[in-house]
């Protein structure tokens, strides 16, 4: 869920100079971390109004824990 929708602007000047954004600023967005494929594109989708469907959120196999 998106607890705040940042304009794509906001977006952009997020971004660190290594071309990331943090863990802790996609949490205020409401990004699962990882960040899953096109979540830029949810967010502007969202501030501009759209209904979109939820994010997918990568869960970890859990064969792959042990």
């Amino acid at each position: 869920m998106v607890n705040y929708v940042p304009s794509p602007d906001e977006v952009a000047a997020a971004q660190s100079p290594n071309g990331g954004w943090s863990k802790k600023q996609l949490a205020e967005w409401g990004i699962p971390w990882p960040p899953p494929k096109d979540w830029r594109a949810f967010l502007k989708a969202k501030w501009e109004g759209e209904d979109v469907a939820p994010l997918p959120r990568d869960e970890p196999d859990q064969d792959a824990l042990f």
